[in-house]
């Protein structure tokens, strides 16, 4: 090996290379090289140029001390002062083999180009014995500018993020050593290895791949990444909120380290209001239901904790979870506003209860229903075959007015239930408002005031009786919440139009449709929630005498009627009944009262009591009877008798009343259909009868309905 200057002389040679020429390696300093040692002068100058060209291996003749010429291979780069760095081969034999081994590390430098990589091999001195590569495509030096130097004195001279000298070392030692560094601007991938030959290092093999650009490129990709977190973490916080939901990280020592969702919505502040603080100092200011530090604590030991509690008035289902922050242990927590929801769970638990009374009431009132009708027939039977002066007329007026008593608390069992048969007219709202206080004036304080505001024309569609005492009952209500202080009652009203949307103060709630909506509004005491929530239930009242049927009557027969109710009230601020009654702007046209006249009537009903003193009320008006005990007996005798109408039962074992009807329609159109019952057990809904007679009626009901149908 050899270092020749740009003035053509030995700056380097080794012993090598002298023994070679025939000469000591000091007598190769004073040579004139162009003419001692190249056999034609212009070698050198076509050696450097094929060498700037990429061409470093060139074929040249070397003249030897004995005058011999000798053929050489020559493996060379430029230096940066212009010189010439070689490997000397000679050709032939064992130089041969050399040659071949010089050729490999030249395909090898050129595949090391095409990485980009640069590699160099120094001995046991740290001396850059050769280098090659992408050494001015990555590094903008001069191949072989730094051979013949030291590591230590080329990081004098330019120098690295990373020492070398010590990775030289250590692979000196035996190790394997990779570095990253910056190097002339340049993110360099470094890894040093021992030169072994046998078991002896001779020196240092290092490879440097250039990381520039996967540097940048993994500094992009991280960008990106945490732009796609910001921006997931944005779309998770607007998702958030539209639950709506509160959720937040807390470190190892409960301090409030991320806060996000709908905050302000749910708890009426900021969501970083509480940001680097600790939860026993949020605790201290804003005090909840539940400790917060107990649970979080819960969490940070690897426990999933669930848990439910009141917050500024909002009830929250609150979820804390282990969690993962920077490699140390911390919390995440949600919260979810259940406000609503349990609201409506509420409500449902006690529709379900009310159901459960309706169904009991409402059979009570059935079973109750059919003795009276057993009673009062019979006592109506007497009256009439009975002296109004004779032993037992009075008896039996008692009687008869016991009954009616009766039938009125069965009727609003049967309201409550929402299950009573319904009859359809036009009712104007406001002289039966109007007729109602005029009736019950005298019963009020002095000190009560009313206010009415009813449109005129304003009719609902429904059953009057029952519309009457809908309103009587909540007057009635608003009367005793006032008491004997001085207060009003305002009584208003507008047509409406429905959509049908459940509302927070709903008791039931309408489907959609047109609607006369009738306030009954108080200035009492108010009701609270608890009281709110079983004031519609039957026998439950807050006064001390009355039956609490009131109320529970109200709600059933708007339900029954297919309308709606809201309750709106609080503690200390009176309360406002509404009422959502089906409208109308048609009048239901009334059929004309004609005479009875000699007709057969079949009187279906599974009760033996009822039918029996049913048929002796028809037989008594003049009519011939024929009964039947069930639907099917019912079905036969309309076959073997010229039957002008039927008086049925809805109510019945195994065929009810509404089928019993169908039958008929399909099998006598002409017939005339009298439905007759009080419970609607099966809720079968409107059925296709001429008349209806709520049980338990009296003879002068049955007789006028007869007579109507059949005049």
């Amino acid at each position: 090996m050899c270092r020749i200057t740009r003035e053509g002389r030995f700056a380097y040679a080794n012993a090598a290379l002298g023994r070679l020429l025939g000469y000591t390696v000091d007598e190769l300093g004073a040579l004139d090289v162009d003419r001692a040692v190249f056999a034609n002068p212009d070698d050198r100058a076509r050696v450097v140029e094929a060498c700037r060209r990429g061409e470093p291996t060139c074929a040249v003749r070397w003249c030897a001390r004995d005058g011999r010429r000798i053929e050489l291979e020559l493996h060379g780069s430029v230096t940066e002062d212009g010189g010439l760095d070689a490997s000397v081969l000679e050709l032939g034999g064992a130089d041969q083999r050399v040659a071949e081994h010089a050729r490999t590390i030249q395909l090898l430098d050129t595949v090391v180009r095409q990485i980009p990589a640069i590699y160099w091999v120094l001995d046991r001195e740290l001396r850059i014995l050769r280098s090659g590569g992408t050494i001015a495509e990555m590094l903008g030096l001069t191949p072989g500018q730094y051979h013949g130097l030291t590591l230590q004195e080329m990081q004098e001279r330019d120098p690295s993020s990373n020492d070398p000298v010590d990775s030289a070392r250590r692979a000196l030692a035996g190790e394997v050593v990779s570095i990253e560094s910056e190097f002339r601007g340049r993110h360099l991938a470094t890894t040093v290895s021992p030169h072994r030959v046998g078991d002896e290092i001779r020196g240092v093999i290092g490879t440097c791949v250039d990381v520039t650009a996967a540097r940048a490129l993994e500094r992009r990709l991280a960008e990106a990444r945490r732009a796609e977190t910001e921006r997931t973490a944005e779309i998770l916080d607007y998702v958030v909120r539209q639950i709506p939901a509160i959720y937040w990280i807390v470190d190892a020592e409960l301090r409030i380290v991320r806060s996000g969702g709908a905050a302000a919505e749910i708890v009426g502040y900021a969501s970083g209001t509480y940001l680097g603080k600790r939860l026993d100092e949020v605790r201290r200011r804003d005090p909840p239901a539940v400790d917060p530090v107990e649970n979080h604590e819960r969490a940070l030991a690897g426990e999933t904790v669930r848990y439910e509690t009141e917050y500024r008035g909002r009830q929250l289902a609150i979820t804390l979870s282990p969690h993962q922050l920077d490699g140390a242990r911390a919390v995440i927590g949600t919260c979810i506003d259940v406000t609503a929801s349990r609201a409506l769970e509420r409500r449902m638990v006690d529709a379900q209860r009310a159901e459960s009374l309706g169904v009991l009431a409402g059979g009570l009132a059935h079973d109750f229903n059919n003795l009276l009708v057993a009673i009062l027939g019979n006592v109506d039977l007497g009256l009439r075959e009975v002296q109004s002066h004779a032993p037992g007329y009075t008896a039996l007026e008692n009687i008869r007015h016991a009954g009616l008593r009766a039938a009125e608390l069965t009727n609003q069992l049967l309201a409550y239930a929402g299950r009573g048969g319904v009859s359809t007219s036009r009712v104007i709202a406001s002289p039966v408002v109007h007729e109602l206080l005029r009736i019950s004036r005298p019963t009020f304080p002095e000190t009560l005031r009313f206010e009415v505001g009813l449109p005129e024309a304003l009719a609902v569609r429904g059953d009057a009786a029952q519309f009457r005492q809908v309103l009587m009952n909540l007057i009635n209500n608003a009367r005793d919440a006032i008491g004997h202080n001085p207060g009003t009652i305002a009584i208003r009203g507008e047509l409406v139009r429905h959509r049908g949307e459940p509302a927070p103060d709903d008791i039931v709630t309408a489907p959609p449709g047109n609607y006369a909506l009738i306030e009954i509004a108080d200035d009492g005491t108010g009701i609270d929630r608890d009281t709110r929530r079983r004031i519609f239930e039957p026998f439950f009242t807050t006064k001390p005498t009355g039956h609490g049927l009131g109320l529970a009557a109200v709600l059933g027969i708007v339900r029954s009627h297919g309308g709606g109710m809201r309750l709106i009230s609080s503690p200390g601020a009176g309360a406002r009944f509404q009422v959502l009654w089906p409208a109308t702007t048609t009048p239901v046209s009334q059929p004309v009262v004609t005479p009875p006249t000699e007709r057969t009537i079949l009187v279906v009903d599974d009760e033996d009591l009822v039918r029996d003193v049913v048929a002796r009320m028809v037989q008594d008006l003049g009519y011939a009877t024929v009964t039947a005990s069930d639907g099917k007996r019912a079905l036969e005798l309309v076959d073997e008798h010229a039957i002008d109408a039927v008086l049925v039962d809805l109510t019945m074992p195994r065929m009810s009343g509404a089928d019993v009807i169908i039958a008929l329609r399909a099998k006598r159109p002409e017939i005339r259909i009298v439905l007759c019952t009080g419970y609607d057990r099966d809720r079968k809904g409107p059925v296709d009868a001429d008349a209806y007679l709520a049980k338990p009626f009296r003879l002068e009901a049955l007789e006028q309905t007869l007579a109507k149908l059949l005049g």
